[in-house]
């Protein structure tokens, strides 16, 4: 099978959870197919196109004019596509995507998030899976509530209910919606109901992220690890550091805190230095020592919503996870066997001070993380999940006349 998978930025580095959430369908989905990449992309990070190619039968790319992101977002509040996707519909792109679809002869198109919908028009004649990362309408009424600067708060309680209707109107022209959660799937069918929606995880590399006894964990070390320069996030670090962090201290004076991953702004940065036990590190080539010292591994969110690949990660290296219930709402765990869960900064601060003190519930709550992953969130399991679907969408084509079984045997050649 060949597919082409169309991006709004660039898959690699694959050092967040944005770019994971590319990259890895790639790398395994190219096990099995010929995979074409066609993705925006920044002007600093043509540098990395070569390493795609490694998975890719061809990498197509278009260097987004970022000078034009502000009349755009401008643009977006009264015309579709609306809000943070205004940004990237260029007709220079719609025309990259028609010549790969013609040149490469795909059978199928995926479209990766909403802001890439708008795309749609160029390939109706091939079977097309829109794939949402996120349900958006949700997201940005989550940022409207919680965003604290005037300027952000209208915006988003502007471009809400527009992002609302541009989701469940661009929803039903695809063959298939894929979410990334079954509470996503029963959001976007709620909005659009005659939409096909399917939940399929997203999921975490465990050829990378596995257990070790490398690195040795610290008494009372406590871990966050993530990309910080989206807004959502940068709410949700504050509320953990002006709220829950002086909350676990109060509780067990000599609790500590990394906050590992790019994008904390300077207003933060100086919050954390004034708040006892933190430490902020920017970004870091590996994470993977960071989650191997830590005692706890936190995921506290109340605004944003997605997976939490973070809270992935670290199951998948056996490490004990507390997070709210919001923070785990893609994943499906149960509380006290795979993660711990606890709602609001005193509850939450509570259950960590208690987890702390406590080595033989963490070590349950990691084992059973552990097999949760191996289960049901590697991307070797989730590769084949989606390769499924894919076929059941080529095959559900008008004038498609081979076999299941020819296809099948095709595809894993």
């Amino acid at each position: 099978m060949r597919i082409l998978l169309i991006t709004h930025f660039f898959p690699y580095p694959p050092n967040d959870g944005g770019r994971l959430g590319y990259f890895n369908p790639v790398k395994y989905l190219s096990r099995k197919n010929e995979v074409v990449l066609a993705s925006t992309i920044e002007p600093g990070e043509l540098q990395y196109v070569s390493e795609m190619k490694r998975y890719c039968v061809a990498v197509k790319t278009f260097v987004r004019p970022r000078g034009l992101d502000s009349w755009r977002l401008a643009r977006g509040l009264f015309v579709d596509p609306p809000g943070s996707a205004s940004k990237y519909w260029d007709r220079e792109f719609a025309n990259i995507l028609r010549e790969c679809i013609a040149k490469y002869e795909v059978d199928l198109v995926e479209f990766e998030h909403l802001n890439t919908a708008v795309y749609q028009r160029v390939a109706r004649h091939v079977p097309c899976i829109l794939r949402e990362h996120n349900v958006e309408y949700r997201v940005w009424e989550r940022h409207a509530q919680h965003a604290q600067n005037t300027l952000q708060k209208w915006y988003a309680g502007w471009c809400a209910p527009r992002v609302r209707a541009y989701e469940a109107k661009m929803a039903p022209r695809f063959a298939q919606c894929l979410t990334v959660s079954k509470a996503d799937a029963r959001d976007l069918s709620a909005i659009a109901p005659a939409a096909r929606v399917q939940a399929i995880p997203s999921g975490v590399d465990t050829e990378y992220f596995y257990p070790s006894r490398e690195v040795k964990e610290v008494p009372h070390r406590m871990v966050l690890t993530g990309s910080f320069d989206w807004k959502p996030k940068q709410y949700n670090l504050q509320v953990l550091l002006a709220e829950i962090m002086p909350r676990i201290r109060a509780k067990l004076p000599d609790a500590t805190l990394f906050v590992v991953g790019k994008g904390v702004p300077d207003e933060l940065k100086k919050l954390a230095e004034r708040t006892p036990g933190v430490t902020v590190t920017g970004t870091v080539p590996d994470v993977r020592p960071y989650l191997c010292q830590a005692s706890l591994v936190l995921n506290y969110l109340q605004s944003g919503g997605g997976i939490a690949l973070k809270v992935l990660e670290a199951m998948a290296m056996r490490k004990p996870v507390l997070s709210n219930s919001r923070g785990c709402e893609g994943i499906e765990v149960v509380h006290g066997q795979e993660v711990f869960l606890a709602d609001g900064p005193e509850k939450f601060a509570e259950a960590a001070a208690h987890l702390l003190e406590n080595p033989v519930v963490r070590c349950a709550l990691a084992d059973g993380g552990h097999r949760k992953v191996l289960e049901s969130y590697s991307w070797t399991v989730i590769a084949d999940r989606l390769q499924e679907n894919y076929m059941h969408v080529i095959e559900e084509r008008p004038g498609f006349t081979g076999s299941t079984e020819a296809a099948r045997a095709q595809c894993a050649d």
